[in-house]
C-alpha cells in the first residue's frame, strides 16, 4: 500500500510539472510573434494629424514643409494631410532608388482637388524621387492626358481618369530584373480585385534619383510639380505585391509589423532563463 501510494505521487508529480508546458508554451509565442502579418513593409506614414507626420516603421525624418491635416476619406478629422498645389511638400529621408529597392511598391490614398480637364495642366506628383530623368514617382501627368500615371525611366506610364474630390487608391510597382512596372488605381466605392485597373509598362535602364523622396512635389528644382489635393496612408514595400495583395491593403489599410525578431528571441530566452530543470541524480 505505501509502495503504490509513493508510486501515484510521484506519476501525479511528473504530471504536474510545469516546466515543459511552460516552455512549449513559450517557444510557440516566440514563434507566433516573431511572424509578421505584412512583413515586407518597410515605410508607413499614417499622415495622421495634428502632429507632425512621421514614419511610425523606421523613424525615419520626415519634415512638413506647409501642408496641413484635412479629413480623410471617411471623413474624420485630422487623418490626411492637404497640399495647396503650390508650396506645400512632405520630405522624408527615403532611398527609393533602384540600386537600393530593385523590387518596390509605392502607394497611397489620394484626392485631386482639381478636374484636370485641359492639357495645359502642370504634372502633379503624388510622391517622386525624381532628379530629371522620369525617375519613381507617381501622380497626374497631362503628357497621358492628365490621367493618374507613373514615371518609368523614360517617360509616363498612364494613365487612368480621375475626378476632383474623389479618393482613390493608387500603387506602383517596380521590378528591376524583369524591368516590369504596373500602375494600381481604385476608386474608393470598390477596392476589390475587380474594381481596380492595372497598367502595365516596361521599365528603362536609368541612373538612380535622389536618395529621399518628397510627397506632394516632384523634387527636381527646375520644375514645379505640386501636388493640389489631400494623401492619405502612404506605404513602401519591398517586394513586388500583387493585385490580391494591394486590394487587401486598399480595403483594410497597411499592416503594421510586429516588434523585431530579435527582440523577440529575447523574449523567449527571458521565458526559459525563469525555468531551471532539475537533472535526476545519477
Amino acid at each position: 500500500m505505501v509502495r503504490c501510494a509513493l508510486e501515484r505521487r510521484k506519476k501525479s508529480h511528473r504530471r504536474s510539472c510545469p516546466i515543459v508546458p511552460a516552455i512549449l508554451f513559450c517557444s510557440a509565442l516566440c514563434l507566433y510573434l516573431a511572424v509578421p502579418a505584412q512583413g515586407s513593409i518597410i515605410h508607413y506614414l499614417p499622415l495622421d494629424g495634428p502632429a507632425a507626420p512621421v514614419d511610425v516603421i523606421t523613424g525615419t525624418t520626415v519634415t512638413n514643409f506647409g501642408a496641413v491635416p484635412t479629413i480623410d476619406r471617411n471623413g474624420a478629422a485630422d487623418s490626411a494631410y492637404e497640399f495647396n498645389g503650390l508650396t506645400d511638400y512632405i520630405h522624408a529621408e527615403i532611398n527609393v532608388n533602384p540600386s537600393t529597392l530593385p523590387q518596390m511598391t509605392w502607394g497611397a490614398w489620394v484626392r485631386s482637388d482639381i478636374a484636370h480637364t485641359t492639357a495645359t495642366s502642370n504634372v502633379r506628383a503624388i510622391a517622386s524621387n525624381d532628379n530629371g530623368g522620369f525617375d519613381r514617382q507617381f501622380g497626374i501627368d497631362h503628357r497621358v492626358g492628365n490621367e493618374v500615371s507613373a514615371f518609368k525611366g523614360n517617360g509616363v506610364l498612364g494613365g487612368y481618369p480621375q475626378s476632383a474630390g474623389v479618393w482613390y487608391f493608387v500603387a506602383v510597382t517596380y521590378d528591376e530584373p524583369t524591368q516590369d512596372i504596373k500602375l494600381y488605381v481604385a476608386a474608393q466605392g470598390d477596392t476589390s480585385q475587380t474594381g481596380f485597373t492595372v497598367i502595365s509598362g516596361t521599365l528603362a535602364v536609368v541612373d538612380d534619383g535622389h536618395d529621399y523622396i518628397y510627397l506632394g512635389e516632384n523634387p527636381y528644382t527646375p520644375v514645379d510639380e505640386y501636388w493640389d489635393g489631400a494623401i492619405d496612408n502612404f506605404f513602401i514595400d519591398n517586394q513586388v505585391l500583387n493585385l490580391d495583395a494591394l486590394a487587401e491593403i486598399a480595403t483594410n489599410g497597411v499592416a503594421i509589423p510586429e516588434p523585431s525578431t530579435w527582440a523577440i528571441l529575447l523574449l523567449g530566452g527571458s521565458c526559459l532563463a525563469g525555468f531551471r530543470v532539475r537533472r535526476k541524480r545519477p
